[in-house]
């Protein structure tokens, strides 16, 4: 957009999306960038079901992935970074009149920081900040069709999957193999199912950089999965923008940039 796109948007518009992804490896067939074209094709999906009420933000390349960097070409933040950037692009956003903010995320590691900064942004900003994680939001597609391996949610048989029906630029199908998974299983932190949060290098669970079985990939599967995330997400955007607005601080902190009122 040039800036007057840009302000035509922001006036009509309700609520802004944020795609954020990663830069990390996803085994021998899937690209580094796997996490973030996910999140920005759901996020446009998405976008398409509220019309012009949305207006969807660049995408945020980087992401919360230390735990990655034994295999080459991961890129990683640092969670104050991570934070730092997320606070900075929601501040300038309400400044511009949006208060309401949905942050389509693709990858798992950017959990735990993007629910710290959606409360600071309530707090400080007075803003209404979502988080959506294909993941969370097709949970039952996902135990349907997940195979039967104890350690998946990476470059496995669902996340290959949904790459096949999303973006198949993404996929090398003549590298799809055995994740060649190392170790005994451990009931409390194994990803799929953790019990206990313990930080875990990759290479400590396979030796490809996958887990699951990505031979079992199919795009039937991932039609599927990428419908129940889409149908869930606009479910949960129509809520959120119609629904009555929640309680926020009597005096929240003042924003660095003044906020003005929307056109």
């Amino acid at each position: 957009m040039t800036t007057d796109e840009a302000r035509e948007a922001l006036r009509r518009a309700s609520v802004a999306i944020l795609p954020i992804g990663a830069t990390e490896q996803h085994g021998p067939h899937l690209e580094l960038r796997t996490d973030t074209a996910l999140a920005s094709a759901l996020a446009a999906e998405l976008a398409a079901g509220l019309g012009d009420r949305a207006v969807v933000l660049p995408e945020i390349g980087y992401g919360l992935s230390e735990h990655h960097l034994p295999f080459a070409g991961t890129l990683t933040l640092r969670p104050t970074t991570l934070r730092a950037v997320l606070l900075d692009i929601l501040e300038s956003i309400r400044h511009h009149g949006i208060d309401k903010v949905l942050i389509v995320n693709g990858h798992g590691g950017n959990i735990d920081a993007i629910r710290l900064v959606a409360r600071e942004a309530l707090r400080d900003f007075g803003m209404q900040v979502a988080h959506l994680m294909w993941a969370q939001l097709a949970r039952d597609a996902i135990a349907d069709e997940a195979g039967p391996s104890w350690r998946r949610n990476h470059a496995c048989e669902i996340e290959t999957s949904l790459a096949m029906v999303l973006d198949e630029s993404l996929l090398r199908p003549d590298r799809i193999g055995e994740s060649h998974l190392i170790g005994a299983k451990d009931d409390f932190t194994e990803p799929t199912n953790a019990s206990v949060d313990l930080p875990i290098w990759f290479d400590a669970w396979t030796e490809t950089g996958a887990l699951g079985d990505p031979r079992r990939a199919s795009a039937q599967r991932g039609e599927r999965i990428a419908a129940e995330a889409s149908a869930n997400a606009l479910a949960f955007a129509l809520q959120f923008l119609e629904g009555r607005p929640r309680s926020r601080p009597e005096n929240p902190r003042t924003p660095t940039h003044a906020s003005r009122p929307r056109p």
